[in-house]
């Protein structure tokens, strides 16, 4: 085997072991997810449970995992790269959504917060909070492949989850499925806040979500390409 084969042989071993990793991750998420929902649905069994963008972004993460998973094992048995821009899309708006539940769980345990959300108390609040956050964003960051530098219109690709957050609860909220109390944040009553309110929360939202699809995109860009360090260009 002369220096060009065993340089292809190792890059091949290491892209199938990157495949492998991805597919375990995936499964893990899978797992994760639908228990979680189906231990909060024991506590919650109701369609009010859709009322939490941690059990949506969960969902969807899901959704995008099991995607993902099938793309990887077709990649992992043919031995090529698919680089869907669609899966791609897929991938970094759950990541974005994760890093915002991420976010949000941490910043509530700052000491200026009245409230800390819980995240070890249930089962499927630490895998919800915590363990699918962690996973999901880690693995899109070193596993998925990256398809070059997002422009910024791009990026808005990121907010898909936003979206249809915004249309799940906002449905639940005007068809009268969920009032008062049980309407999970304060800028989505509006029959007791101006619309204005409503709107700007929209709008900071979206742009959080902007935000980390632009850091997580180029944290993908940047470290996706360890798997293969040290080869020779």
């Amino acid at each position: 085997m002369d220096e060009l084969d065993l340089v292809l042989s190792k890059f091949n071993n290491r892209y199938r072991k990157k495949k492998l990793t991805n597919l375990i991750v995936c499964f893990l998420i899978i797992i994760l997810g639908i228990s979680s929902f189906i231990y909060g649905l024991h506590i919650e069994p109701h369609v009010t449970i859709f009322r939490f963008m941690t059990v949506d972004g969960t969902l969807f993460t899901t959704l995008g995992a099991i995607v993902y998973f099938v793309v990887n094992h077709i990649e992992a048995k043919t031995n090529s790269e698919l680089t869907n821009v669609t899966v791609y899309y897929i991938r970094l708006s759950s990541s974005c959504a994760e890093m915002v539940i991420f976010l949000v769980v941490i910043l509530s345990h700052l000491p200026f917060f009245s409230e800390a959300i819980p995240m070890a108390d249930r089962y499927d609040s630490f895998v919800m909070h915590v363990l699918v956050p962690i996973l999901t964003i880690i693995s899109f960051a070193i596993n998925d492949s990256p398809i070059g530098k997002l422009k910024p219109v791009e990026r808005w690709h990121g907010t898909w989850f936003v979206t249809i957050y915004a249309i799940i609860i906002l449905t639940l909220i005007f068809t009268g499925v969920i009032e008062g109390e049980l309407i999970p944040y304060f800028f989505l009553d509006v029959k007791n806040n101006p619309i204005w309110l409503t709107l700007l929360a929209f709008v900071i939202i979206y742009g959080i979500g902007y935000l980390m699809a632009w850091f997580v995109s180029e944290m993908n860009r940047k470290l996706s390409w360890l798997w293969f360090k040290g080869f020779n260009r």
